[in-house]
């Protein structure tokens, strides 16, 4: 019982406020924009609020269960968790419910999940784990083919059954961001720029005719009206606003229902009319503020792999922060991400606060080690290594068991010779120069 107490006591006095409190306001003006935004709808505010006030308390218990998981201690079932997130994923094919277009949801007893929003974390965790055994050899081509096989099949097992291209982009964004922290050589995002331009054409052909007219709306209203009419209207909901809003429910855009799905995709659009700039400038201060909390996690962790693991969380909130905000501007097309901690869907607030408290279990057990100045910590696990030129494993590299280097140490101690070793003095006595007589003088007087 003592036992446990002390550690209740050390994680209370360890654990990182500084996230807690950040996902904590943001969920509070989050709570507030959707009771706003779901006022006027038939149904009313009750169901909504209901759901998502479960879906932070659900939040919070993850968060503290996260936070107490040691990573280092479970990267050996990385690739179990990889083939277990590939899975999840093609699950859609059968079970998969179709909702906005996109068949990204598994319903059980009226319970809506999005395998694509709960597996990026898995993905954070396999793929940060895979760059970490490569982290010498990063730039080697063999260890490129097998970081970017990881990421193609996630990405296929994403858009084959969801057709959920937003999503997909996000694992995309998460990979270059891990990619750049583990120091891979900006000569191959160069070239997996000039690929993705030379196949550009044959990616377009993949996409629905609604998913390239929230593209080419962008350039050209006049191609889509049904399309560009959401962003419009989102744009005249921040326009509406100006500096302070036009006060807490009394939006016009936002009350009289004219702002399509405005307690998900287009929440940041009620923000803007009823809380002005304002308003939408804390929302983007909260939010980059838990941002470069968790880069800052990143620099201070201890180890390249929770180094990885947290520049892959900071990566996927900055991701849905600003494709977000760029949709509702109208400067993006419409993906149907949700605004993290902000947005209504139990999926999305789950998964955000798993993540935080990811990061806040890294800082946790960095401030630990720090405290009780603890040391040497053990070497993380590392991949065989390829010799670029022979395609040999690298000099240095044993790949021997134990026995063979006993046996091989004791044939070498045989023959050595035998004799007695000397001791330091005769050793220092041997290696003095030693003077030669002075001559006499034999002259006769």
């Amino acid at each position: 019982m003592s036992q446990i107490l002390k550690s209740l006591d050390r994680y209370v006095r360890t654990i990182d406020y500084f996230l807690l409190v950040v996902s904590m306001i943001c969920t509070g003006f989050g709570m507030m924009l959707i009771y706003s935004a779901t006022a006027a709808l038939q149904e009313g505010s009750g169901r909504f609020v209901t759901v998502q006030s479960i879906a932070i308390i659900l939040g919070l218990i993850g968060f503290i269960i996260m936070s107490c998981i040691r990573l280092e201690t479970i990267t050996p079932i990385w690739r179990i968790a990889l083939v277990f997130n590939l899975l999840f994923q093609l699950s859609l094919l059968l079970f998969g419910y179709e909702d906005g277009g996109n068949r990204s949801w598994l319903r059980f007893a009226g319970i809506g999940i999005q395998p694509g929003e709960i597996g990026k974390l898995l993905f954070i965790f396999t793929f940060a784990k895979q760059a970490n055994l490569y982290r010498k050899q990063i730039n080697h081509w063999k260890s490129i083919v097998f970081l970017c096989a990881q990421l193609g099949v996630m990405v296929l097992a994403i858009v084959i059954p969801s057709h959920d291209f937003g999503v997909a982009l996000s694992y995309v964004f998460i990979a270059i961001a891990i990619l750049f922290a583990a120091g891979l050589s900006l000569k191959w995002f160069a070239a997996g720029i000039a690929v993705i331009a030379a196949a550009f054409p044959v990616l377009w052909h993949f996409l629905s005719t609604t998913q390239r007219n929230r593209i080419l709306v962008l350039f050209d209203p006049s191609i889509s009206p049904d399309t560009y009419w959401q962003q419009e209207q989102s744009r005249i909901a921040i326009g509406a606003g100006r500096l302070f809003g036009q006060g807490y429910m009394n939006g016009s855009q936002t009350q009289y229902n004219m702002l399509p799905e405005k307690q998900t995709d287009f929440i940041f659009s009620v923000a803007g009319e009823e809380w002005g700039m304002v308003g939408c400038l804390l929302i983007l201060f909260l939010l980059n503020l838990l941002i470069f909390r968790v880069f800052y996690v990143a620099y201070q962790a201890n180890g390249q792999f929770l180094t990885l693991v947290c520049t892959g969380v900071g990566s996927m909130i900055l991701y849905q922060t600003y494709v977000n905000i760029f949709m509702c501007l109208g400067i993006g097309p419409v993906m149907g991400l949700p605004l993290p901690f902000f947005s209504y869907g139990g999926s999305s607030m789950v998964t955000s606060f798993l993540a935080v408290g990811i990061v806040a279990g890294i800082s946790m057990r960095t401030k630990q080690r720090k405290k009780l100045r603890l040391h040497g910590d053990p070497p993380e696990e590392e991949a065989i290594l390829w010799d670029a030129s022979a395609g040999e494993k690298s000099a240095g590299v044993w790949t021997g068991s134990l026995k063979t280097l006993r046996q091989k140490t004791e044939k070498g101690l045989k023959r050595l010779p035998k004799g007695k070793a000397l001791s330091l003095a005769r050793r220092k006595k041997k290696s003095e120069p030693t003077e030669e007589p002075a001559e006499e003088d034999t002259d006769d007087m």
